[in-house]
């Protein structure tokens, strides 16, 4: 083909459908074969195309020639080698363009008009200032003193790459389309509808498919069999085959990763039920909030749930729980209910760092003065200058990974044991001596309230299965299949037990989703870790399934995450960028309900509250949805605190998140109509309509000691950048970061605001 001409009817219909915006849908993989000249004919969704001698037209059963958009294949060459998903993106970001210009609508951050020229380029994919720029050229007036005379306008797009000096087009591949569009598009069009008419005759019986919904969220309750209409390929491959061993599923934030596991849960379910075969399946949580989100999860599509949730009564059963609950019922009689910190692990975890904090305090006042003689510079300095919350999470790493998990509370173990990445600098066995004193601080005082912690409960367990009592059990007692909900979130202790829940049989049945860029200070979760801890000797390469495409957020939210991301893999040797191979979702009329994230610097915290809460309402307004789909997120807890104090003084009633996925409280602020308000740690599994972000600038963002200190700092930077990754991808359609104008730009959004992905105000 020449060219390739496509009516303003047919661009807003391909921009419309969901099925058209990403390559993991059949539909978009038959664009991308008529776009590489595979495929003459093609008929869906309203829209037809049609392959003449020179070029291919796309239209639809009405169509309007007078405007449209013409491809240039003489000159423009991106769709000659550019892979299915680059290539729909290709597509689908210039057909957005075109609909932005003839209907007068401002270039996004993606886009860029040249001045001076009639000149566009169109960037498609996320990119950032250290790599070369692919960009599409685009013609806005494209001999328009022609076009105009026939009561006619095209854009054309004649170029790609990265060129810098752009020569004026030729108009004549774009004249021979147009004369050829009038004949193609009425002669097909009158035969498209002669076709429906016999076919209206022949069938008796007609089926009608629903308009696909604009606004599925992972607790949509459409039911199994309908989400099978907007899965991808890729969720499709998954669900639907059966478990022989070990799989992962990776993907980023909002490719859907939680409900694919539900959704194949559900399927083995079925499966096993009507074959009348023996099928049980753990599905493991990090929290009971998550837990009770996936279980409505569960509930909202699949009714008959609640008669496969007791194993004991059922030869098909799912039992849904958290590590630490399916722990403590194991141990049963060894732990009473008094004695553990508390049933949720997350909560527990809060506790322990309570005490934590209270042993650090006492090894300062007590004998931090004598252990300095013995430790190192860089120690005495970490522990002088880091943030006191950022300190108590390392700490708490170092107790339960390392003093409890590798060294077995052994002293000389936990002496001679390697370091691991971005942990508390350690260089002299002082250094190690005063940590192993804080752990003996903290132990005392679970002593004297008779307690254990997470971390207890977990190894007592681990002892416990690994003997030939459970070796006899498990035959009987353990499971088909094991599901791991967040891997990331699990320390080392927590994923060395999964292996041993199966039946000896399926002991290598784990399925998990991990996100390791949602795992906030990733400290040694490298894939030999993870596979050496979940009991794999390997992992084969068809064994691991990627999610690429985005429902959740809009691209220019998308864009924005993914260069913080990018940022951060070139400060870190394991960090990922889960975003590089992502693909969007969004229709046009979702992209055109989008807003660009915004940055807002103000004078002080109490104007910067006042205003995030002013941002909240009108987001509201301009998104024309409820209080509770916009969440505010703070990244201090005193900041927390003030925005709670404030919205109690001018008696501005608001729900606040209390743990990781958080859908009770959710579901309150739905009841009642109110905005929410949560620390950025406790965001996680959710998505909203907009978020706003208070507190993003230097030194709060990532904290201030990151600048005088390199080892603190990779801990304080890798978590930094997971927390704001996490906190901007639970937007859909609007972002706003709010900071203090006296402390500056956050250097993590230095390059973006560089980039023009984040407007400054």
């Amino acid at each position: 083909m020449n060219f390739l001409f496509i009516s303003y009817d047919a661009i807003k219909e391909l921009t419309s459908v969901h099925q058209l915006q990403s390559s993991d849908f059949n539909e978009s993989l038959d664009i991308c074969k008529i776009l590489k000249g595979e495929l003459g004919t093609w008929k869906r969704f309203n829209i037809i195309f049609s392959k003449a001698e020179k070029g291919g037209f796309f239209f639809t059963t009405q169509p309007d020639i007078k405007k449209g958009i013409v491809f240039d294949l003489t000159t423009f060459k991106g769709f000659e080698s550019a892979k299915n998903d680059q290539l729909i993106t290709i597509f689908q970001k210039t057909l957005k363009f075109a609909i932005r210009y003839f209907e007068k609508l401002p270039p996004t951050t993606c886009e860029r008009h040249l001045p001076g020229t009639s000149f566009s380029l169109v960037y498609p994919f996320p990119w950032v200032a250290t790599k070369d720029v692919y960009r599409i050229t685009v013609d806005r007036d494209a001999d328009s003193e022609w076009f105009a005379k026939r009561l006619k306008q095209y854009l054309l797009v004649f170029a790609d790459g990265g060129a810098e000096n752009i020569q004026k087009p030729s108009y004549t591949i774009l004249h021979k389309a147009a004369e050829e569009a009038i004949n193609i598009c009425r002669y097909s069009s009158e035969l498209f509808k002669t076709e429906t008419a016999n076919a209206e005759k022949i069938h008796a019986l007609k089926l009608t498919q629903l308009e696909p919904q604009n606004d599925l969220s992972i607790i949509s309750n459409i039911g199994f069999s309908n989400w099978q209409h907007y899965l991808t390929n890729n969720q499709k491959e998954f669900i639907f085959k059966p478990v022989s061993g070990p799989e992962r599923l990776e993907g980023a934030a909002g490719t859907g990763k939680t409900l694919t596991m539900i959704l194949r849960c559900i399927n083995l379910i079925k499966e096993n039920y009507e074959s009348g075969g023996v099928y049980h399946i753990l599905f493991i949580t990090h929290s009971i909030s998550t837990r009770n989100q996936i279980l409505d999860i569960f509930r909202s599509n699949f009714e008959e749930i609640d008669l496969f949730l007791d194993k004991s009564h059922s030869s098909v059963s799912v039992t849904i729980t958290t590590l630490q609950e399916w722990c403590i019922t194991f141990l049963g009689a060894n732990i009473g209910s008094t004695e553990y910190l508390d049933r949720d692990a997350q909560d527990s975890k809060t506790l322990q760092k309570m005490y934590l904090d209270e042993a650090v305090s006492r090894a300062l006042a007590n004998d931090y003065s004598s252990f300095k003689l013995f430790c190192s510079e860089n120690f005495l300095h970490f522990f002088e200058n880091t943030d006191r919350e950022e300190l108590l999470e390392m700490i708490q790493h170092e107790v339960a990974v390392t003093i409890k998990g590798r060294a077995n509370e052994d002293k000389e173990k936990y002496l001679n044991l390697p370091r691991l990445k971005y942990s508390i600098p350690c260089t002299k066995e002082g250094d190690l001596s005063f940590l192993f004193l804080i752990y003996q601080y903290y132990q005392e005082m679970l002593k004297l309230t008779n307690q254990f912690d997470s971390d207890d409960i977990i190894i007592s367990s681990l002892g416990q299965l690994n003997t030939p009592i459970w070796r006899r059990r498990r035959e009987k007692e353990g499971f088909t299949a094991t599901f791991v909900d967040e891997t990331h979130l699990f320390n080392l202790n927590e994923l060395s037990i999964f292996h041993y829940l199966n039946k000896e049989s399926y002991k290598q049945n784990i399925v998990f989703t991990i996100d390791k860029s949602q795992a906030v200070g990733d400290r040694g979760l490298v894939d030999d870790v993870l596979f050496d801890a979940l009991g794999f000797e390997n992992l084969e390469a068809n064994a691991s399934q990627r999610l690429n495409t985005i429902f959740r957020s809009s691209p220019e939210i998308v864009n924005l995450a993914f260069t913080i991301l990018s940022s951060g893999a070139t400060l870190f040797t394991n960090f990922e960028n889960p975003l590089e191979k992502a693909s969007f979702n969004f229709t046009e009329k979702e992209e055109k309900k989008s807003k660009s994230p915004r940055y807002i610097l103000k004078e002080n915290d109490d104007v910067l509250i006042k205003e995030a809460l002013l941002e909240a309402e009108k987001m509201k307004k301009e998104l024309e949805t409820q209080n509770s789909k916009i969440l505010i997120i703070s990244t201090t807890e005193l900041l927390l605190n003030k925005l709670e104090q404030y919205t109690r003084q001018i008696n501005k009633p608001v729900e606040l998140l209390k743990s990781r996925g958080d859908l009770e409280t959710v579901k309150s602020a739905i009841r009642s109509n109110r905005f929410l308000i949560a620390g950025i740690d406790y965001v996680g599994g959710l998505e909203f309509d907009g978020v706003i972000i208070v507190g993003v600038d230097k030194g709060r963002v990532p904290p201030m000691s990151t600048d005088n200190y390199t080892e603190s700092s990779h801990f304080l930077n890798y978590a930094w950048h997971n927390r704001m990754y996490v906190a901007i991808t639970r937007a859909k359609y609007a972002l706003i970061i709010m900071g203090e104008k006296s402390r500056g730009d956050s250097k993590l959004l230095e390059s973006a605001i560089e980039n023009e992905l984040l407007k400054v105000e």
